[in-house]
């Protein structure tokens, strides 16, 4: 009796060890499986901060290219200013040369210098309006901001090296109007003192 109850107890036992290995089975699937929801839902959660991340670096890369746009713009309008104040500059320095013709002043090299200054103006005014279309040609939505932004900028640069130039070119000319002035007084004085 004792071996039958024996080999009962054994396929009992056979059966329950099976029984024991599937059920610790399916509590590694139920872990694994818990494991991997997890990983998928952080793989999700970062991803959708990811995604909230990017629209807000784009919202603020906008703002950004519309205050550099803006400021660009002001910079852009000071130099349109400076253009007309050195171009009034030039019509005082055309009248002078004038006046001076006029008395009978030769002021060939202030005319010359002042022709010069003034192909220097319309340089200007043309680097001027370069740096205006390169400035209206930005999109702020397009992806390439920031390679129109540095084209813009380096046009408002060369803008600016152009009304450099054009001032440098009106003083030029201010100093041979001068010298001939001078040379006026000086033969106006010379001839007083003989009589």
């Amino acid at each position: 009796v004792i071996p039958a109850v024996a080999h009962v107890d054994n396929e009992d036992g056979v059966d329950n060890a099976q029984h024991r290995l599937e059920h610790q089975r399916e509590k590694r699937d139920e872990v694994r499986q818990r494991q991997q929801d997890r990983r998928e839902e952080t793989v999700q959660k970062r991803q959708e901060a990811r995604s909230r991340g990017e629209e807000k670096l784009e919202i603020a890369k906008q703002k950004i290219a519309e205050r550099i746009q803006k400021i660009l713009a002001i910079i852009i309008r000071r130099l349109n200013a400076a253009l007309t104040r050195l171009d009034k500059i030039a019509e005082r320095i055309a009248s002078r040369i004038d006046k001076l013709q006029e008395k009978g002043v030769d002021t060939s090299a202030a005319e010359a210098q002042l022709a010069e200054a003034e192909a220097l103006g319309a340089a200007a005014s043309l680097a001027i309006s370069d740096a205006v279309a390169a400035l209206e040609s930005i999109d702020t939505t397009d992806t390439s901001v920031r390679e129109a932004m540095h084209e813009a900028k380096a046009a408002i640069g060369e803008a600016k090296d152009a009304l450099k130039a054009y001032h440098k070119g009106l003083v030029e000319a201010i100093r041979e109007l001068k010298a001939a002035s001078n040379l006026r007084e000086g033969t106006g004085e010379a001839d007083t003192n003989e009589e």
